[in-house]
Formats: C-alpha cells, structure tokens, sequence
C-alpha cells in the first residue's frame, strides 16, 4: 500500500491558523444576535458579574434553561470575566472553537488520507457549505453549542485514532473529548453511540481483538465522562433552590417529528445544501467497506507474511468506519425525523467534507488540475470522451454551484453590522430605574440593566408547535401578571404571534421602532 503522508507542516497552517483567527474575529460584534445565543449570553453574563450560574428573571435569580450546556455556557462567562461583559467578549470562545475544528478537521483528514485532502477538506468546510446556518466561519461568530462540540468531537477521534494505532495511552483523552462532545449538545448522544459500536462489531466480525476493545472501551469511557461529569458539575454549580421550569414536548417538537410537511422541508435542504456531503459520504462507503473486508483473519496472515500490516493504516480505516457511521446516522435522522432546520444539519456536513475533499481527488486525477482540464475539454468537444472528463464535468459543475452559494451567503452574511438591540436596550437602559420590561428577545436580555420578564420555557414548545409545525397551538401566557411597563416584540415574538392578544386589547401603544424590535409602553 502507498505510503501516506500523514504529517502536516506546522508553519503553512499556523499562519492559516493566524488567517481563521483573524476572519473570525473581524466585526464580531456586527451580526445581529440570534435568539438561542441570548439564552447562553444571558447566563454567562450573570456568571461573570455575580459568580452565579442564573437567569434572571425580573431582576431576581431564576433557574437555568434554554442555554446551551455548560460546556459553552463557562467559557464564554470566563471570556466576559477576563475581557469584560459585551458581545464580542462572548463570541469570542466560538471563533477559537471554529479555528481549533478546522484544523483537528485538518490533521484528521491527513491521518486518514494525505496532506492534499487535508487542504481540500479545509476548502470543502468553508465554499462547499452553502447555507449560513452551515458555514463553520459564520456559525463560529456566534454563541452556539454546534462548533465548540464539533471542537470536543473532532480532538477524541484523532486521538482514538492514535489510540488504535498503537498509542494507547491516548485512549484517555480520546475518551473525556468524546465525553465532552456528548454534554456539550444533547443531539450528539446517539450519533456518538452509534459511530464507536460500528468499528467495535465491526472489530469483533474480523476478529481484531484490539481495535474492539479500544473502541468499545472508547464508548463506555465516554458515557460515563457524560454521565459524571454533569452531576460533578451542577452540585459546585447550580443553584438548587431556585425553582426551574418544567419542560414537556420538545422532543416532539425538534427530534421525533413524523408531520409530512417536515419531513418534505428537511429532504429539501439536504439535497439543497448538504448534498455535497451526501455525495461523499456515498462515495467513501465502498472503499471503506473494501478495506474492513480485507481485514480478515486470513488477510492478516498474509499481510505479515509480506511484511506486516501498517497499524495508521489499520487505525484510518476504523476511523474512517467512525466518521461514517457517525455522519450516515445524523443525516438519516435529519431526513427521517427531525424538525428539518438547515442548522441541524451542520456537524455531519462539516465532518463529511473529509469524504467529499476524497471524492474531488478522485475525480479529479490527485487534484490534477491541467490534466482534468485537458480530459474535460476532450469530453465537451466529442474528440476523446472518457470516463475521466466525465469525472471531471461532475467535479466542475458541484464545485461551481457549491462556490457560487457560498459566495452568496458569505457576501450576504458576513459583512453584516446590526446594532438594532443594543440600541433598544440603550434607550430601556436609559428610562428611570426599575422600569419593568416584558420581552421573549432573549438577546435583549443580555444587554438589560432593567429588571426583564419573559415566559415559562414550556412557552417555547408551543410556539415552536406553532413556527416549526405549522399547528394552530393556544398559548396561555398573559404578559401583563408580571405588571410591565415596557413590552419589546422582536423576530422571535412578532413571528409566534405571542403578544399579538395584550397588543390587540390595547393595553400598550408604541414609543420606538428600530429594525426589528417595536417597543410599546404600557397605557394605565
């Protein structure tokens, strides 16, 4: 077998480190705040000034929620703490999550392959994901939990890699990153289970007694790190006297919905903006298999009989098996049975750019670029068709639509400046103390000085019943029990209808509108 080269110059990608860095940090406080960040920012926050992890709710400790877990949630407060409490403070641990996933992305696609795909794999994550809500350059800059567990889950293959290349020693931090990965988004769980028990009875069917054992061992490693470090966790954390807010349905709302309608939307935008990752998931999964099958006991017999086996090459196929199975069983689930938001879909697109960076090779001759030309011009032209200018249109057309929807939603997104809520929340800010604001805008109430109120976080399950399903869903929440004397109706509020019966009965008239926020104040 062909000797790979697995090592990555150091100089060439730490100044590509340096170019991520400085992309992500440009502007990081221009694009407007999406409703999930202000949950996280709002708790982070608190953390930072008061060394309590707490909401607030009308200006007195409430318990946690609807941020993203701990994981994201600490570093960001920590990051506020050490920069100071603001927007691009807390962005900031998300553009370090982004660089850190390119380049694990990076060393694993040279581990697996060679330096070529490690360059292309890069390339693949930033111009062959299309859709804002997948561009890891445009979801690193804001405060989610997708990047930084792609950063967790990224760091605990390489090292299973090593670990099942012989270093064993490195299954120890393989298995606290995979663990981490676990806690750091509730989604990842299954697709983690499934992508360590694949190698593992895949292992077992060869007879390979340690590759079965690491990966097992890698599995039931990481589920207790999950299962323990939480607890661990919340009782230094966690305040438990506060009450929190029951929750019932969300599942049935983002996880497990059979509603027609969803399932239409989710295929659409995956054959809209993951199909690139589809292709090459499909195209790894034969060669793949082809070389787990030669992992047979008599196989190996041979293999020593030439020489021995190459153990990187035994661990890149196992690892390769994982990445598959791990991103096979999330894009199934996406069509299967979620709720369809492009969103969901983004760590198995970037974790497959690995397999569309090897498709592109193949189809392009070892990225031989004069050479697929001069096939390509012999194809178009009738002189020589071939099965290599054929190869060789299929990678034109994918990279030139894929580049042209990047380019689009780069050029729309990344430039944007967006000021609109700190601008409300200066004006609130700036009303006499103690003025009572009513707002679901979550990211208003990281930039609140004023006592804020919002609903019960069941609230949320019926309004994504509502935005999400299409169902004509009562909500029995009125605003005005908690006596508010400003009411901010933002996207979030305005698209759920949520306020649409309190603004109808008259009991508020608008002062103020800037983009998407109206501000009422309340008439007594």
């Amino acid at each position: 077998m062909r000797k790979q080269t697995r090592a990555l110059r150091p100089l060439p990608w730490l100044l590509l480190a340096m170019l991520f860095l400085a992309l992500g940090l440009w502007n990081l406080g221009g694009p407007g705040m999406w409703w999930d960040e202000g949950w996280t920012l709002s708790v982070a926050r608190s953390w930072a000034e008061t060394g309590r992890y707490v909401r607030l709710r009308d200006g007195a400790p409430a318990a946690t929620g609807l941020e993203a877990s701990f994981l994201v949630t600490l570093p960001v407060g920590l990051s506020m703490r050490l920069l100071g409490v603001g927007l691009w403070q807390g962005r900031i641990f998300g553009v370090l999550c982004m660089d850190a996933a390119l380049l694990l992305l990076a060393v694993l696609a040279a581990r697996l392959y060679d330096g070529k795909v490690a360059v292309a794999t890069v390339a693949a994550a930033l111009l062959f994901t299309p859709h804002p809500q997948l561009n890891p350059l445009l979801l690193g800059r804001q405060v989610l939990a997708e990047i930084p567990m792609l950063a967790y889950l990224l760091g605990g293959y390489i090292c299973l890699w090593w670990a099942i290349a012989g270093r064993r020693i490195a299954l120890a931090p393989a298995v606290l990153l995979l663990g981490m990965a676990w806690v750091a988004k509730a989604q990842t769980a299954p697709f983690l289970i499934i992508s360590l028990a694949a190698p593992t009875l895949a292992a077992l069917v060869a007879r390979r007694s340690a590759p079965a054992a690491i990966c097992a061992g890698a599995l039931v490693g990481a589920y207790l790190v999950a299962s323990g470090l939480p607890p661990w966790v919340y009782s230094r954390l966690f305040d438990r006297s506060l009450p929190g807010d029951p929750v019932s349905g969300l599942l049935d709302v983002v996880a497990v919905v059979f509603a027609p309608a969803n399932r239409l939307y989710a295929l659409e935008n995956l054959f809209s903006f993951g199909l690139p990752t589809l292709l090459g998931l499909t195209w790894a999964l034969p060669a793949t298999w082809r070389d787990l099958r030669g992992t047979t006991p008599l196989a190996r017999r041979s293999e020593r009989g030439a020489g021995g086996e190459d153990s990187h090459d035994l661990a890149s196929q196992y690892t390769r098996l994982i990445l598959l199975a791990f991103s096979g069983s999330w894009l199934v689930w996406f069509v299967a049975l979620s709720v369809g938001v492009p969103r969901y879909m983004a760590p198995p697109a970037l974790l497959g750019c690995i397999f569309l960076a090897t498709m592109l090779r193949d189809l392009t001759g070892g990225f031989d670029l004069a050479q697929s030309a001069e096939r390509l011009m012999a194809l178009l032209s009738l002189r020589q068709p071939s099965r290599a200018g054929v190869a060789a249109l299929a990678a034109l057309v994918l990279t030139t639509a894929a580049l042209a929807l990047a380019a689009l939603g780069l050029a729309r997104y990344y430039p944007d400046d967006d000021h609109s809520a700190q601008r409300v929340a200066t004006a609130i800010n700036a009303m006499p103390p103690g003025t009572r604001v009513e707002t679901y805008e979550s990211e208003l109430h990281f930039l609140l000085n004023q006592p804020y109120h919002f609903p019960p976080d069941q609230i949320h399950v019926e309004l994504n019943r509502r935005s999400l399903l299409g169902q004509a869903t009562p909500v029995g929440y009125d605003p005005l029990i908690s006596d508010p004397d400003i009411l901010v109706v933002g996207t979030f509020a305005r698209g759920n209808d949520l306020y649409v019966p309190t603004l109808a009965g008259g009991a508020f008239r608008q002062i103020m509108r800037d983009g998407v926020y109206d501000v009422y104040q309340r008439v007594r």
